[in-house]
């Protein structure tokens, strides 16, 4: 199989950190909400959510760097102990640079949607799940006019933890591992993420 050898250049640096910092400015701003609202409430067996989330990205490639993922879930719990979700999410994929590298990168990002069902252990708001996906990764060359895309199947696992607060609203932190089954991009990544939701 392929791979692809990644750089990064330095003026990219600025950039990446405001990004880091807008994210992290977001979930300080969640915390804040979800502290200063009512009593958390339990999660109920028919509740439905819609969920914005952003967090970090730790790729399996050791070219990419750490950087940011986001995206939309809509999250179904029709059963005490089990439920369903699915996602749509996007995620900016960061270079590593090195003296050896004979090229550099221009951009890179991918694109994903998840179907996972869910686990919640005794009826709680501890929710442990697996599903199948699919994802794109587009690497645009520096210079050059050829761009490297892959795509194929992902293969998702993970756990997370919801609060219900208020009327309608939710805060969601999770842990999530995706593989991703392509040509050259094959490696599985973690993302570490904190999702604001409105129940209906």
């Amino acid at each position: 199989s392929r791979r692809i050898v990644v750089a990064s250049p330095e003026v990219m640096k600025g950039f990446k950190m405001s990004k880091k910092q807008f994210l992290l400015g977001i979930a300080l701003m969640m915390v804040m909400v979800g502290t200063s609202a009512p009593a958390v409430e339990a999660q109920e067996m028919g509740e439905r959510a819609f969920e914005l989330y952003a967090g970090y990205l730790v790729p399996g490639e050791r070219e990419l760097e750490n950087d940011t993922t986001w995206g939309i879930r809509y999250t179904a719990r029709h059963w005490e102990q089990f439920g369903w979700q699915l996602s749509l999410g996007y995620m900016d994929l960061g270079i590593e640079g090195g003296p050896d590298l004979s090229g550099f990168i221009h951009s890179a990002s991918g694109y994903f949607g998840d179907a996972t069902g869910i686990w919640y252990p005794a009826g709680s708001d501890f929710g442990i799940f697996a599903g199948l996906g699919y994802g794109a990764v587009d690497i645009d060359l520096e210079g050059t006019t050829t761009d490297e895309s892959d795509s194929g199947l992902t293969y998702i696992y993970g756990a997370n933890y919801t609060w219900n607060f208020g009327e309608s609203f939710l805060l969601k932190p999770e842990v999530r591992w995706r593989t991703w089954d392509g040509d050259f991009y094959g490696s599985t990544d973690t993302e570490y993420t904190l999702a604001f939701g409105w129940r209906f």
